[in-house]
């Protein structure tokens, strides 16, 4: 790839991103679909942990590519591994890193007003009301990592098969 093609190429990169978080929940319906009946399962959709390990080695492995294109292959890979991450990780949802930005906010949204409202300062925002929302999240991403890990073993991804 060209010095000049990366600008465009990052743009796509950054939009499918922002396109498999938004799509996510139903992606994962259909995993679990997936997961325990005799469909097949669709090499662009969500893998997990070991997907990701096997996926690289069938890279690294292949001889249907060149040394350079496995190295940016690898490399795409990594990036947008990456890039989805840090987009997840944004979720405005405890205990992501989006909802400790969302709750300090809120905070100082809120103190704002009190003084413009002449109340004065007020004390902080007590986060262990969303104790019970937290636990939630957490749960849902355990059930979703233990769904990806089942069917990363039982019906890996191939590429080069």
């Amino acid at each position: 790839m060209a010095l000049a093609e990366f600008p465009g190429e990052m743009a796509g990169m950054i939009g499918q991103t922002f396109t498999a978080l938004f799509t996510l929940p139903e992606k994962l319906v259909e995993i679990g679909g997936v997961a325990f009946s005799d469909a097949e399962r669709d090499p662009e959709g969500p893998i997990g942990m070991v997907g990701v390990g096997r996926v690289a080695g069938e890279i690294v492995s292949t001889e249907q590519l060149e040394v350079v294109e496995k190295a940016q292959v690898g490399l795409s890979l990594l990036g947008s591994l990456n890039l989805f991450l840090f987009a997840f990780n944004m979720v405005p949802l405890l205990p992501l890193d989006g909802g400790h930005i969302a709750v300090a906010l809120y905070e100082g949204a809120r103190r704002r007003i009190n003084l413009a409202r002449g109340r004065g300062i007020i004390g902080p925002f007590d986060t262990a009301r969303l104790l019970p929302l937290t636990y939630v999240v957490v749960g849902v991403l355990l059930c979703m990592t233990a769904l990806l890990l089942y069917v990363d073993i039982v019906k890996p991804v191939i590429l080069f098969g």
